[in-house]
């Protein structure tokens, strides 16, 4: 009978356990869509903080490798901008 209640008050504990981690992964989740709302740059720039430094944890060589492309991107992007831009700056009249 001792076993039994043990493993009865064991259930319940953990049954406990389950629905506080579920109300908590729902409330940031809710957090997260009221700052999206509120706030959307800072909120991506969050999460993109959040991504990068899981991923500089779990894999380092990752994290360089993507680091570069995402940097080399922005360069190219921007280059691709600017020239675009002095194309119409300087038209000849």
């Amino acid at each position: 009978m001792d076993r039994f209640l043990l493993l009865v008050i064991l259930c319940v504990g953990l049954a406990v356990l389950r629905a506080v981690a579920i109300v908590l992964i729902a409330s940031v989740v809710l957090g997260l869509v009221v700052s999206f709302i509120t706030r959307p740059k800072q909120t991506l720039v969050f999460l993109g903080t959040l991504t990068l430094s899981a991923l500089t944890v779990a894999q380092p060589i990752a994290c360089i490798v993507a680091m570069t492309t995402f940097g080399i991107a922005v360069v190219l992007a921007r280059r691709r901008r600017n020239r675009s831009s002095e194309r119409y700056l300087n038209a000849p009249h």
